[in-house]
């Protein structure tokens, strides 16, 4: 690896911890890494244009923060 690399990991390390290995780990990952968007935003799209046009589906940041409030309950 280059010293770059070594030097943004190890930032990145810093900043945000371990990388994750669970699925709820990489849900934690995700919130903390964007915690400044907005709810609205998307991050996972599923469909595109399929129900008009234009229209997305997916999982926006507000779905993850939602879905990450119930597993802490």
């Amino acid at each position: 690896m280059s010293r770059h690399m070594d030097r943004i990991r190890r930032e990145a390390m810093e900043q945000y911890g371990d990388a994750p290995a669970t699925a709820e780990e990489a849900l934690a990952h995700v919130l903390k890494v964007y915690a400044d968007e907005p709810n609205s935003r998307l991050m996972v799209e599923a469909t595109t244009g399929i129900y008009g046009d234009g229209v997305r589906t997916g999982l926006t940041m507000g779905d993850l923060r939602s879905l990450a409030a119930r597993r802490t309950g």
